[in-house]
């Protein structure tokens, strides 16, 4: 009961009656102001349609915000040759009239630009082969076109790549669909390969056989019958210009023609057997 009493008196008195007004009004003040601080902050209670800017060119931004106060960031660009370089084709957040969202003024419009130019990285084909270069630039949409030059080290494979007679390296990027010179490597003149025997194979076997000679191509000529690619891959060779023979050489670079036939008859196989 004391204890009771003893309280009592003590939260009674000026001097806790002070103290306890004291920390009320500080814990006011630091609530309060708090409170103020984050409204001011956030922009409590602002409400700003975003507008729509798709379509619209970069160079209008500027107008096209100035009456909501919004920033902008360009975030990327496009690939869209159907319409004007610079035109803005995304942007973030979508406009109000489409979301019904509004935003605050603090917040930033994130906008994508189209461009007419798609570039392309262009790949390291510095040593490998001619039919393997041809493969990559063809899979990243370059074109490409060939010059030759004596390099016995590095026959049939690349040993410099230029775009519009500069070198260009892995990593530079150049617009898409560019012509990439690749400059091959082949024997020298002193050193000329034996024409092989392709009588009997098939375009894909020939290919094969030819692939390992010098900067050699192969043509077909004519393929007697053949009326799809299926009957061309299908069908063998009966001739081939230059014709085969023990020690017939020619020098690197050289075509290879070959003549097929869908209905194919071994006739050197024939030959033999006769003259058995």
């Amino acid at each position: 009961m004391n204890t009771l009493k003893n309280i009592l008196a003590f939260i009674t008195t000026k001097h806790f009656i002070k103290q306890f007004g004291l920390l009320i009004l500080f814990y006011l003040l630091i609530v309060g102001g708090t409170l103020l601080y984050l409204d001011i902050r956030t922009h409590h209670g602002e409400k700003i349609a975003v507008p729509n800017v798709v379509g619209k060119h970069i160079d209008n931004i500027e107008d096209l915000l100035d009456e909501s106060e919004l920033d902008y960031i360009v975030l990327d660009s496009i690939y869209r040759p159907d319409v004007k370089e610079g035109t803005i084709v995304k942007q973030n957040p979508e406009p109000t009239s489409r979301s019904k969202v509004f935003v605050k003024s603090s917040r930033i419009l994130e906008i994508s630009l189209s461009k007419k130019i798609n570039y392309v990285i262009v790949p390291d084909l510095i040593h490998k082969s001619k039919r393997y270069s041809e493969s990559i630039l063809k899979n990243r949409g370059l074109k490409f076109q060939f010059s030759y030059k004596i390099s016995p080290n590095d026959i049939d494979a690349v040993i410099s790549q230029k775009y519009k007679g500069r070198r260009v390296k892995e990593g530079d990027k150049v617009p898409h669909g560019s012509i990439i010179h690749l400059i091959i490597g082949k024997g020298s003149k002193e050193d000329p390969f034996e024409v092989p025997d392709l009588y009997g194979l098939t375009y894909t076997q020939a290919d094969s056989v030819v692939y390992e000679l010098p900067s050699v191509s192969l043509i077909i000529g004519d393929c007697s019958g053949c009326k799809t690619k299926k009957d061309t891959l299908k069908a063998r060779i009966s001739s081939q210009t230059p014709e085969y023979f023990k020690d017939n050489m020619r020098p690197p670079g050289s075509d290879i023609v070959i003549f097929l036939e869908k209905e194919f008859k071994d006739k050197r196989s024939e030959q033999t057997e006769e003259e058995q």
